[in-house]
C-alpha cells in the first residue's frame, strides 16, 4: 500500500486577506454567554471551579494552619479568598481567625488579615 498524497482529499478553506471570520463558542458557560464579564447572566456554569469544592474540605484547608511550604500557603490564601466570596468565613474557628489575624510570619497579605480581623471583630461584639 503507497501512502500518497494523491490518495487523500483534503479541503481547505481560506479567507481573503481584508474578510473577518467571526468565532462564536457554543457552549455553556463560555466567555460568550451571557451579557459580559461581571455581568448578569442565566447561564453561566458554576458547577467547575471552587464551587465544586466542598464546606469541609475547605475549612479543612484554611484550618490546618501549620507549615510555610509556598504551595500550602497559596492553598490557604486561595481557599480563604473563596469563602470570603462565599460569605462563609462566619464557619472558620476562631483560633484559626487568630492566626490569620496576627500573621506572624507575613505569609497571608494584608486583606487576608483585615478579613480574619473583621470576622474576630463582629464575633466579639456579639
Amino acid at each position: 500500500m503507497a501512502w500518497n498524497s494523491n490518495d487523500k482529499k483534503t479541503e481547505t478553506k481560506r479567507t481573503g486577506p481584508g474578510k473577518v471570520v467571526e468565532v462564536r463558542s457554543t457552549g455553556k458557560g463560555s466567555a460568550g454567554a451571557g451579557e459580559g464579564r461581571g455581568g448578569p447572566s442565566d447561564d453561566r456554569d458554576v458547577g467547575g471551579g471552587m464551587e465544586m469544592l466542598e464546606m469541609d474540605f475547605l475549612l479543612g484547608v484554611v484550618e490546618n494552619t501549620k507549615g510555610d511550604d509556598k504551595n500550602d500557603v497559596t492553598m490557604r490564601k486561595l481557599v480563604f479568598n473563596e469563602l470570603i466570596r462565599r460569605e462563609q468565613l462566619e464557619a472558620v474557628d476562631s483560633n484559626t481567625l487568630k492566626v490569620y489575624t496576627v500573621d506572624e510570619d507575613k505569609l497571608y497579605g494584608k486583606d487576608i488579615q483585615c478579613e480574619a480581623m473583621k470576622k474576630l471583630t463582629e464575633r466579639t461584639t456579639r
